[in-house]
């Protein structure tokens, strides 16, 4: 493990184990098995995450452990029986030294025996759904499970998994025996053949490499555990960081096969935009002035945001874009010396007022954008210099200027960082310790990083377009 690695282990340690715990404060119903279950699997997804150093999550269960209380035990015990090793035996030892201090869940017994009680199978053209009830022994009611499953040339690939919170029996079953409106009619099928075309369908995903929005994750766990009596005999693809399932950055379908074809036109019209932009502030601009000297570099930071980050209308701009830049995206990515900061926003002013001039600039008046862009300067100024809103990788550049290296000459960022990795390790938290707030507010389960990079809009696109591919 690189020293890196080994640093951003250390604040994952310091930083992830609070908001775990504070989670557990916060949770209601911990003597309701399904709400239990539910939370013990919502921790499981970033727990289990491939990137998750295991000593990290390992001091979770040690710090949900040291708790001591009836909440700690169930939750550990939930781990325990909802977990893939090593980290179910490790929640299940944590869970015993418990039992043997006379801390025990009273709902221990019931947790991960939910097991099928009905199934049924809808048909449609290119799809079916597949309804489980699961019960647990002696229950009154019943938790849902619908899984989603296309047909594709290669088999029948799972593409959804829900779990409802308990509910009565009876209205499930009516609506099962009279069909569901607008989607088909059942047919009852039997829980071993559920499991089998469950299974096939989830390996299906698997080898697609399909991605699971983050509400998946955690209902395939207690569906496997119900389904097969083993939390990890269900193949489970890959789950989506919260803030990859925004819905902003999926794309609709019908424009897939035309992105290539977006992309490049995208990369020309920047490319024009900029040559035009630098010979409109030669010639409507003071020599040496602050729009000579830094309106290039501004202007395409503006451009890269549109298109990377924002709705790609690279000419179209309303205030809520200028504050979305201004606030969040510069002082979250871009990297520039502290002398330039005030100059930004007259840079970005200079940009509009060009489109405007070239007749090209929509959304909203240019007089209203001048406006926020003088309003939101101070705020601007002071974010763009807190380092708490830094993102890591700007962290490391900020501080190559601060002692003055300059991040683009050749050799600089590998000799720099070869000298970095040898600092005291509070020196280097002291470095990218803020920015590494941003990874464990991802990691935290129900959090989401609001404006996640469109990239990641193109990852799922390229997914979506893999399975249209294939489908019949």
């Amino acid at each position: 493990m690189s020293t890196v690695s080994e640093l951003q282990t250390e604040l994952l340690h310091d930083q992830m184990i609070p908001a775990f715990l504070e989670m557990l404060d916060d949770a209601k119903a911990l003597d309701e098995p399904a709400y239990l279950e539910q939370l013990a699997a919502t921790l499981l997804v970033p727990l289990e995450q491939v990137e998750m150093p295991q000593q990290v999550a390992f001091a979770v269960l040690d710090a949900v452990e040291a708790r001591g209380d009836i909440d700690a035990a169930g939750l550990l015990a939930a781990l325990g029986v909802l977990g893939a090793e090593p980290l179910a035996a490790r929640s299940q030892a944590a869970a015993q030294r418990l039992a043997d201090k006379g801390i025990v869940s009273p709902i221990a017994g019931e947790l991960g025996t939910l097991a099928v009680q009905d199934a049924a199978r809808i048909d449609r053209p290119d799809a079916e759904l597949l309804v489980a009830l699961l019960r647990r022994p002696g229950a009154q009611e019943v938790q849902t499970a619908l899984l989603g499953i296309e047909h594709h040339d290669v088999g029948d690939v799972l593409v959804a998994c829900s779990l409802t919170p308990p509910g009565p029996i009876a209205p499930v079953r009516e609506q099962l025996s009279d069909g569901v409106h607008g989607v088909g009619t059942p047919v009852s099928i039997t829980a071993d053949e559920l499991t089998v075309r469950v299974l096939a369908a989830a390996q299906r995903a698997v080898d697609a490499q399909i991605l699971f929005g983050n509400e998946t994750g955690p209902a395939l766990v207690i569906v496997s555990r119900a389904l097969t009596g083993d939390p990890t005999a269900l193949p489970r693809p890959a789950v989506l960081a919260p803030s990859e399932d925004d819905p902003q950055l999926i794309d609709d379908e019908n424009q897939d096969e035309d992105q290539d074809d977006q992309d490049e036109d995208s990369h020309r019209e920047m490319d024009m935009l900029l040559d035009e932009f630098e010979q409109h502030a030669r010639a409507t601009h003071s020599p040496g002035g602050v729009v000579w000297q830094h309106g290039g570099f501004v202007a395409g930071s503006m451009l890269q945001y549109k298109r990377d980050y924002a709705d790609g209308r690279l000419c179209h701009w309303t205030r809520a874009d200028l504050a979305e830049y201004l606030l969040d995206h510069f002082p979250r990515k871009i990297s520039v010396k502290k002398q330039t900061l005030p100059a930004v926003p007259r840079c970005v002013r200079a940009f509009l007022e060009f489109l405007d001039a070239r007749a090209g600039l929509s959304g909203e008046p240019l007089e209203q954008l001048e406006q926020a862009c003088h309003a939101l300067r101070g705020e601007f100024l002071q974010r763009a210099r807190d380092r708490s809103r830094w993102g890591s990788a700007k962290s490391l550049v900020m501080q190559m200027l601060a002692e003055g290296i300059d991040p683009s000459a050749p050799g600089a960022m590998d000799a720099w960082m070869a000298d970095f990795n040898t600092r005291p390790t509070e020196q280097r938290k002291a470095i990218v310790g803020p920015a590494t707030d941003h990874m464990i507010h991802a990691a935290k389960p129900g959090s989401a990083i609001s404006h996640a990079p469109k990239q990641r809009a193109k990852r799922r696109k390229a997914q979506r377009t893999a399975r249209k591919r294939n489908r019949r």
